[in-house]
């Protein structure tokens, strides 16, 4: 009897190839840092990817390859509570599922700006420092006091941002990764005879520069206190009850006047200029959406010119556009924000399409917070 032929042995499967170093590297620098659990799970793959993911080298790289603008992680906007009592609360509304700040509500509080990964506030409670920059990601806060004569100021807002953004250029910073390091508050407000008045507050003295004063065109104790916009070293606040706006030279500490767009007569929302970089005006009329930015003519002459139009129809939903009026932007993103006495909505310029953000038809302004999250914030 013959015995069955012997089986070969089994082939063993070889393992894949191990990726080297540099490609692993290649391939984690390339996740969009629009959705930052991608990072921070991949951070918990093994202790080679969490050195990598957390090495300052890295992350650096990982930030200048994405470049700016950073991604919008939440939106910020106040709320009038009726219930027993009036109650204010500013709050934070968080985008990125990896993302939560230990705050998302600041009882009492009003936000006022937002920029280069800080948040300003103003606590009407506090007797002494009724301002505070706070940092959503590491938590931190830095309070401080308004100018002494505010009291005399019936109309004022605030901005907040990075200190390099005072020299042309934006000086050394990128604004990538700036929000720990020092930063700057504006105040520009208008008194009861209509002198117009600007100062600027530097965390680094934790002092009030010298101010600087301007006649204001109308006399007016005029200033809205939607966010300002920055363009290069110069903040521009929007005063649309005299149809003005406010430019604030933060390198030369100087004050001027601008006439918005005369169609909208001050109504709208600030904001660099799309592709360009000038001032910019968004305005809602009737059902479109129109884009202006501020040019030199032929003459060297600033002038406003009407970059887009864009119709809205109807939002999601079949939502008609009842009392439409636009109440923020993101800067870089190509997004704005408009609302309606059904709500508020995200409107993305590139595509038109629109986004359901909230149900409330009391919010004056929407401020974005964009910045960079990491595993190595996520760790602390």
């Amino acid at each position: 009897m013959t015995s069955p032929p012997r089986l070969p042995p089994p082939r063993l499967r070889s393992s894949p190839p191990e990726l080297d170093g540099d490609v692993i590297a290649e391939i984690l620098l390339r996740l969009p840092p629009y959705k930052p659990e991608l990072l921070i799970r991949c951070s918990s793959v093994c202790k080679s990817w969490r050195r990598l993911l957390t090495d300052p080298a890295f992350l650096r790289r990982y930030r200048v390859f994405h470049g700016a603008p950073p991604p919008m992680l939440g939106v910020l906007f106040n709320l009038d509570l009726h219930r027993n009592w009036r109650r204010i609360v500013a709050r934070f509304v968080h985008r990125a599922s990896s993302f939560r700040p230990r705050a998302l509500e600041h009882d009492g509080c009003c936000v006022r700006d937002a920029r280069h990964g800080r948040v300003l506030f103003r606590n009407p409670a506090y007797e002494e420092n009724d301002l505070f920059v706070w940092n959503p990601i590491t938590d931190e806060r830095w309070e401080l006091p308004l100018p002494v004569s505010v009291l005399s100021y019936a109309a004022w807002n605030v901005t907040v941002l990075c200190a390099a953004a005072v020299r042309e250029g934006g000086g050394d910073c990128d604004h990538l990764d700036c929000h720990g390091g020092p930063f700057l508050v504006t105040f520009v407000g208008t008194d009861d005879d209509g002198v117009t008045c600007g100062r600027v507050y530097s965390s680094e003295t934790a002092a009030w520069s010298d101010a600087a004063y301007a006649e204001h065109p109308d006399d007016l104790a005029d200033m809205d206190t939607r966010p300002c916009a920055l363009v290069g070293n110069r903040v521009y606040c929007l005063a649309a009850g005299s149809m003005t706006i406010v430019e604030y030279d933060l390198d030369r500490r100087k004050l001027a006047f601008i006439d918005p767009p005369s169609a909208y007569e001050g109504h709208g929302v600030l904001m660099p200029a799309m592709g360009g970089g000038g001032l910019g005006f968004a305005g809602v009329r009737g059902s479109c959406l129109y884009l202006w930015s501020r040019e030199a003519g032929p003459d060297t002459t600033p002038a406003w010119t009407q970059s887009r139009a864009l119709e809205l129809n109807t939002l999601p939903g079949g939502t008609s556009l009842n009392e439409p009026t636009t109440v923020g932007f993101a800067e870089g993103l190509g997004v704005i924000f408009v609302r309606t006495d059904a709500g508020v909505f995200r409107i993305k310029l590139k595509s038109g399409r629109a986004k359901k953000m909230s149900s409330r038809s009391s919010i004056d302004a929407v401020i974005p917070y964009m910045s960079f999250y990491t595993p190595d914030h996520a760790t602390g």
